[in-house]
């Protein structure tokens, strides 16, 4: 059952539509929890409504996330419609820019992107539902991440390959005390353009501090999880390193504000090492974060 602010939400937007129509594409058992409260709401002056609505626009158009959706990850905006109905989804996707709304569309579960109505369909529909719509999007991340700053970006390609860098030679290092042979496999598995960067940490290997070693070699034992795929480890190695940061504040602050700019099941994987991390070096945080350029706004 839909929490009271979302069926208030709702109601109130159908009520301003003016007519029961819109409740005919809803699922059944919603469309019934909703028609009593529409109906009550039709049964007001048309100026009232037509008041309330216009109020209701003003207010939505200054929402503080208004403007900060388009920056999020898509995988994101998937989670907040997760259950909602095909109408109430492709209705809040018609404020997103067409190449993240694609994205959305092609993370959408196969029968959702199937149910959901077409272009000449949506053009039917009045600006304060499509309006409402989105501000139940809104609520829903607000209620993921409350602390979500607007207007954030992240080059989320350009942080996977540093990632998967950085990665590469934290899983190489964690291996070096462990077995040559182990070693040679795992970076005879990368790329030859990889390779020259990863020996050339390995062969400082031994100047390194005791703390950096045990950080990598924790990796194989805390880490690394089941999965075999060398890319997939490079990745998740990097994730690793990252995990520390959730270790130290203010650090924890500045990464956990841009979470919603990353792939949502990146931050599962912070979360889940975060509990079998161990506190890093002073100042690790803070030049990790510069490496990877996620020290914006920080002071």
């Amino acid at each position: 059952m839909s929490d009271p602010a979302r069926q208030a939400a709702l109601t109130w937007a159908l009520g301003t539509r003016g007519n029961l129509q819109m409740l005919d594409m809803l699922a059944p058992e919603r469309a019934e929890s909703l028609r009593l409260g529409v109906e009550k709401i039709l049964e007001l002056p048309r100026e009232q409504r037509i008041a309330f609505a216009a109020r209701e626009a003003r207010r939505l158009a200054a929402s503080r996330l208004r403007r900060g959706l388009e920056g999020i990850d898509p995988s994101w905006i998937v989670e907040a419609l997760r259950g909602e109905e095909p109408y109430l989804v492709a209705s809040t996707l018609v404020f997103l820019p067409t190449p993240v709304r694609r994205k959305v569309i092609k993370m959408l579960p196969r029968k959702v992107r199937e149910a959901m109505p077409d272009r000449k369909a949506m053009s039917g529909v009045d600006q304060i539902w499509l309006v409402r719509a989105r501000d139940v999007l809104d609520r829903r991340i607000q209620a993921l991440l409350p602390d979500l700053k607007s207007g954030g970006h992240i080059d989320v390609l350009a942080l996977e390959g540093r990632l998967r860098a950085l990665g590469r030679i934290e899983a190489a290092l964690g291996l070096y005390r462990v077995g040559r042979a182990a070693l040679a496999r795992f970076v005879a598995s990368m790329d030859e353009e990889h390779r020259g960067a990863v020996q050339e940490q390995l062969r400082a290997a031994d100047q390194q501090p005791e703390t950096r070693m045990e950080r990598a070699e924790r990796f194989w034992g805390r880490g690394a999880g089941t999965d075999q795929k060398p890319e997939d480890l490079h990745l998740r190695a990097g994730l690793w390193q990252l995990a520390h940061v959730l270790s130290e504040e203010p650090w924890e602050g500045c990464l956990r504000s841009q979470f919603l700019y990353l792939p949502r099941r990146w931050v599962k994987e912070l979360e889940m090492m975060a509990d079998k991390i161990r506190v890093p070096e002073e100042g690790f945080a803070e030049t990790l974060l510069g490496e990877l350029d996620l020290l914006a706004g920080e002071s």
